[in-house]
């Protein structure tokens, strides 16, 4: 599983120092290997993300007790039953989701800032 050390440890490869071709070269390979890691980082987390997701619609003991007062007739309470239910399992996901969000959009952070110290060292080489 990912973590944020994780992610630091691999977005501090994301420098770019533009000062000869041959160096440019070696941080521009350095720059994409750091890229490559931190997209496979983002995979596990959404990976880890949606299993919260599918772990969230399963069916739980509200649905149960609602099919079983609506069998007995008692329809207004099994409606109510199931909302609070819907209500409690939607807050839970979202708690649980919460630091995986968060290390995704940091990831897509990195991830950009990557693209553009990729595009300024590709200007640099076209140009030198």
């Amino acid at each position: 599983m990912a973590n944020l050390q994780q992610i630091k440890k691999v977005s501090a490869q994301l420098h770019l120092t533009l000062d000869n071709p041959e160096s440019v070269r070696k941080q521009l390979q350095k720059i994409n290997e750091a890229q490559q890691q931190l997209r496979q980082i983002k995979q596990e987390v959404v990976a880890q993300l949606n299993q919260i997701n599918k772990q969230s619609q399963a069916f739980g003991l509200d649905e149960a007790a609602s099919i079983g007062l609506h069998l007995f007739g008692k329809h207004r309470l099994a409606r109510q039953v199931n909302r609070q239910g819907n209500r409690a399992e939607r807050r839970q996901a979202k708690t649980n989701c919460q630091p995986y969000i968060k290390m995704r959009d940091l990831i897509d952070k990195y991830l950009f800032e990557g693209d553009r110290l990729r595009t300024m060292a590709q200007n640099y080489l076209h140009n030198n």
